[in-house]
């Protein structure tokens, strides 16, 4: 329970010092206010699994069993006190306020409420409790908060955290922002179990609903608030998160979230991982996303897969300040509120964005982002462009869904289901320095320990230096749009002097800015920007002129080498080999110990008994047959005066027969060394196959792969014509009088000719 008093340290230090001053009560913006009517808090309560006041046990003096504490009793107060001083009393004595009728700063407050979900045995995940308890009362709330706060395959880890999107109409006319964290626990660590327990385990999910993306600052609390409300053993006692529910307002406004939102909201991305992680590729899905193309993030656990999602809807300058629009495809507020900047400070880079028309309308109509979608979602996938991560396989092997691109996390790949897509978003020479600069920058600043801050703890290397260089290449690209339009539209006599060479623009890619002007994202961008947006911003590829082709066939090479993940994809096979040449070596030394102890005890026995100690075998060895049977060595250098005949009958130099002692070869086959060692290496054998087959079928995955690499390449690309054509020339067949052919048994002396022989085996003349 050492875990208790760091949640009331880490919760009271998102309060204001002077939240105690009464006048601080009156301005915060989630006040708790004391209900004097009796009806009022009774029916607030009816939506609570038990009154923890009232049911507090009364004990007497004499009753020392009732008066035992129970499980972590004592840290929970703790909790509790901590949570409360300095605060307004937050009890269930306290009315649950109403999301219609609680003041007028209700409609500025970002937290929504908070809420349980169980998982039922019998009925599947459901809403167990929620405050305010208008929640419950929300059909589309109710109906699908449970398969998206408990994922698939939660079931799998300890804790994980997940992120989504709803639409509740009646509770917030834009997107819902949800982040739960789920765990589980055993039923017999429970103090008090009620009849819902049937199994062995109880897994629910705290949630907290907000109306921005607040999931950076509620992240680390909620995980410490939801560790504590399981480890209180009573999971019908809410108090805990009643206290929670009333420091998220205030600690968010602590946060900065009102100075400097957009810092606030970035907190819980890490583009230091993304890019490590996935390098060059993450241009490409920078670019897929721009095209408003059908995404799938697709991996395990769902924590991850959510943070990369968000991470990269954050590098699109603005666009993780304005999903309000994201939840749902039928949403498309944001479009009718853009305007054309009328004004422009340069210094001020909120006023340059705007002028930029940033951000970029993604998720507009008929389109959506859900970093979690569950299978009652699935029809969703149905719309024209959409980002989704899911952690079931199921959403693969649907053809309805239409997916463009799956993003395998655990593999590191991109799926294209079009091979052309491949082409339009794939890197140019340009766009190749650019991304190398930019990797090469995370991994020198890597720290594994702190993957989210570099080893200088400086700017350089950081996620907004990162965000920053990601801003810049999509300011330019955007100009470079309006640049190749004005110069298309202008006319030669009124075109400018000195104008730089339009071809350079298509360092961003031809076929990708061509498709980025299909999109409805750049259609409502071009109507409401300047033309003249390249004056303000260079349309030149940050990487324009710095390339050289030879550079460009190394920065090819490295990639290609990085997604082969040698060091990853051979590891299982380099232990496999390494353990069957360790365990063959080991069994080969035993064997050959063995061995050569076993000559010893012959050459003893033969220098010893000689023939007749060898004449008590056994029977079995006497009747084996001869060549079953093999002669004892004997001392090299000996002299013994014996002669061998033709035959190989010894004679001894006195005349005698000698008859060579054997030792059966079936007797030594069945020593147990030989068994043993025979059985080992027939093992180690098998693993050696078995990590080379698999080594072959890793080549033979890339094989494919490689071959349109190539084939993407030579058509993309002109190659130079060699200078002089290759001619094949078909052999003759050799006739006498011509020259004669390199090799001297081509000629015949008995007939005076060269011969040949053509491929059907006959000599020709």
């Amino acid at each position: 329970m050492e875990l208790i008093p760091a949640i009331a340290q880490t919760l009271t230090e998102t309060r204001p010092d002077t939240c105690s001053d009464s006048a601080t009560l009156q301005t915060d913006p989630t006040p708790t206010t004391t209900v004097t009517d009796a009806d009022s808090t009774k029916q607030d309560q009816t939506h609570l699994p038990r009154d923890p006041i009232e049911e507090q046990p009364q004990t007497s003096d004499g009753d020392d069993s009732a008066a035992k504490p129970r499980i972590g009793q004592d840290s929970i107060s703790l909790v509790h006190s901590e949570l409360k001083s300095d605060s307004t009393p937050s009890s269930p004595q306290l009315a649950s306020p109403s999301l219609t009728g609680r003041g007028n700063n209700l409609d500025q407050n970002v937290i929504l409420g908070i809420a349980v979900v169980d998982f039922n045995h019998l009925v599947g995940p459901q809403v167990e409790y929620a405050h305010p308890a208008a929640l419950l009362q929300d059909e589309d709330l109710v109906k699908s908060l449970p398969f998206l706060a408990l994922p698939d395959g939660s079931h799998l880890s300890d804790e994980d955290f997940c992120y989504f999107h709803l639409v509740c109409p009646r509770l917030a006319e834009s997107t819902i922002f949800g982040i739960s964290c789920n765990r589980q626990i055993a039923s017999d660590a429970l103090v008090k179990k009620g009849a819902e327990v049937t199994r062995s385990t109880v897994q629910k999910a705290v949630v907290v609903l907000a109306k921005e993306p607040v999931f950076g600052p509620i992240k680390e609390k909620l995980g410490i608030v939801t560790r504590a409300f399981f480890a209180q053993g009573d999971l019908a006692d809410v108090k805990i998160l009643l206290d929670f529910h009333s420091t998220l307002e205030a600690g968010l406004e602590s946060g900065g979230l009102g100075e400097d939102r957009e810092a606030v909201m970035y907190m819980g991305t890490s583009l230091r991982e993304l890019i490590f992680k996935w390098r060059h590729k993450t241009l490409m899905l920078v670019k897929l996303l721009l095209l408003q193309r059908r995404i799938m993030f697709f991996g395990y656990p769902v924590e991850r897969l959510c943070t990369y999602q968000y991470s990269l809807v954050s590098m699109i300058p603005g666009l993780l300040l304005n999903l309000q629009d994201a939840g749902s495809p039928v949403l498309d507020k944001q479009s009718s509120k853009r305007a054309k900047a009328e004004s422009l400070r340069t210094s001020d880079r909120k006023s340059l964005m705007k002028f930029l028309g940033m951000p970029l309308h993604l998720f507009g109509e008929d389109s959506f982002f859900q970093p979690y979608c569950p299978l009652q979602q699935i029809d969703m996938l149905k719309s024209r462009s959409w980002l989704v991560g899911t952690s079931n396989s199921i959403f693969k092997q649907q053809r309805d869904c239409k997916i463009d691109v799956v993003v395998d996390l655990e593999h590191s790949t991109l799926d294209f289901q079009d091979p052309r897509l491949h082409q339009v978003v794939g890197l140019t020479a340009a766009d190749r320095k650019w991304m190398e600069e930019i990797t090469h920058v995370v991994t020198e600043t890597w720290n594994p320990s702190d993957p989210t801050r570099p080893t200088s703890m400086g700017y350089h290397g950081s996620d907004d230096f990162l965000r920053t260089k990601f801003e810049d290449y999509i300011s330019a690209m955007l100009s470079s749009v309006k640049y190749t339009d004005f110069v298309a539209k202008a006319e030669p006599e009124t075109a400018l002097v000195g104008v730089p060479d339009v071809a350079s623009n298509h360092n961003f890619g031809s076929e990708f800015i061509q498709a980025f002007k299909q999109t409805q994202a750049f259609h409502l961008w071009n109507s409401t920007t300047d033309p003249m947006l390249f004056d303000i911003v260079d349309h030149r590829h940050p990487c324009d002129g710095k390339t050289s082709a030879i550079e460009d066939v190394g920065l090819r090479l490295s990639a290609g080498l990085h997604d082969l993940r040698l060091e990853e994809n051979l590891a299982p096979t380099r232990e496999a080999i390494g353990s069957a040449l360790q365990a063959g070596g080991a069994n080969i030394y035993r064997l050959a110990s063995n061995f050569r102890n076993d000559l010893a005890r012959l050459r003893a026995i033969h220098a010893g008994g000689g023939p007749s100690s060898i004449s008590g075998a056994s029977s079995a060895e006497a009747t084996s047959p001869v060549v079953d049977s093999l002669p004892l060595p004997r001392n090299p250098g000996s002299i013994t005066g014996e002669a061998i005949d033709a035959d190989g009958t010894r004679t001894s130099s006195s005349g005698a027969t000698l008859t060579t002692p054997t030792i059966s070869v079936n007797a030594l086959a069945s020593s147990p060394a030989v068994t043993a060692a025979s059985q080992a290496a027939s093992q180690a054998g098998t693993q050696v196959r078995a990590a080379l087959g698999t080594f072959g079928s890793f080549l033979a995955s890339k094989q494919k792969a490689w071959s349109y690499s190539l084939k993407s390449n030579s058509s993309s690309s002109p190659i130079s014509s060699p200078s002089s054509p290759t001619t094949m020339v078909a052999p003759s067949s050799s006739k006498r009088g011509t020259s004669p052919p390199s090799k001297e048994e081509d000629y015949d002396p008995e007939s005076d000719h060269y011969v040949s022989v053509d491929t059907d085996g006959y000599l020709r003349r």
